[in-house]
């Protein structure tokens, strides 16, 4: 057990919490689940969480203090809110610990001062893990690049759905895709990015983005059907910066290579 990654996952009875242990269960990698951490707020402390590892179950503790945990674990994978995340990764560096953080709804200043607490510790933080984002992130690069060249003036809209209590808005993901848009494409007659967010139901995550010009269309679309891809990723990136060992601030680009 010494020699394999050391995990601890943060808001583990959170909608990503509860996918990232079903996730575990499935026994493909080679990690341990040591800790677990909800809020104050929870009515699930200090009870037990099971999972079951080469055939041997375990019994994880629901802790509310990272303190109670601190030396259990060697990454920690995270899944809040902006004030329980600025916390955890304060701490993180205090005791030089790794973390992967998929919390959004960060202010600039808070984002700043995430970066700079990289600078001791190993940071994965990304709008959204999954496979198929990244590589849209990826395709909006070089369209935008294209774009870019040419001189036209484009209407560009993304217009993201998530279910109705998903709280930033718009989507984190949907803020990275307009600030690559703006990045790359920056043509003068070019309209602004234009984010439009729909909040209904139980949407997982549905992204889509639009470049208009007279006469025609071209559309991007990701839809999510559940949280799996998230979760994969996000113990993907945990792994990767675990074996990594580098002091800095990535994303999950830099975890998949593109």
């Amino acid at each position: 057990m010494n020699n394999k990654i050391r995990l601890a996952i943060s808001g583990i009875n959170g909608r990503m919490g509860k996918t990232l242990l079903k996730i575990i269960n499935q026994d493909k990698y080679n990690f341990t689940l040591n800790a677990v951490l909800e809020s104050k707020k929870s009515l699930n402390i200090n009870t037990n969480i099971k999972y079951i590892s080469k055939n041997i179950l375990y019994n994880l503790n629901i802790k509310d203090n990272i303190m109670d945990i601190i030396n259990d674990f060697d990454t920690l994978i995270d899944f809040t809110n902006p004030k329980a995340t600025l916390k955890y990764v304060n701490i993180c560096n205090q005791y030089n610990k790794n973390i992967v953080i998929g919390t959004t709804g960060f202010s600039e200043k808070e984002k700043i001062e995430i970066k700079k607490l990289s600078n001791k510790i190993g940071i994965v933080m990304s709008s959204n893990f999954s496979t198929g984002i990244n590589i849209l992130f990826k395709i909006l690069k070089y369209m935008s690049k294209i774009f870019n060249k040419q001189n036209n003036t484009l209407n560009i809209d993304i217009i993201e759905k998530h279910h109705k209590n998903k709280i930033d808005c718009p989507s984190g993901t949907a803020i990275s895709m307009k600030n690559i848009i703006q990045k790359f494409f920056n043509h003068k007659n070019s309209q602004k990015v234009n984010c439009h967010s729909i909040r209904a139901g139980d949407i997982y995550g549905e992204h889509q983005i639009i470049f208009s010009s007279i006469g025609e269309q071209i559309e991007l679309i990701h839809k999510a059907s559940n949280r799996i891809p998230f979760a994969t990723g996000a113990i993907q990136a945990a792994i990767w910066i675990s074996h990594f060992k580098k002091k800095g601030i990535y994303d999950m680009c830099d975890v998949l290579g593109l």
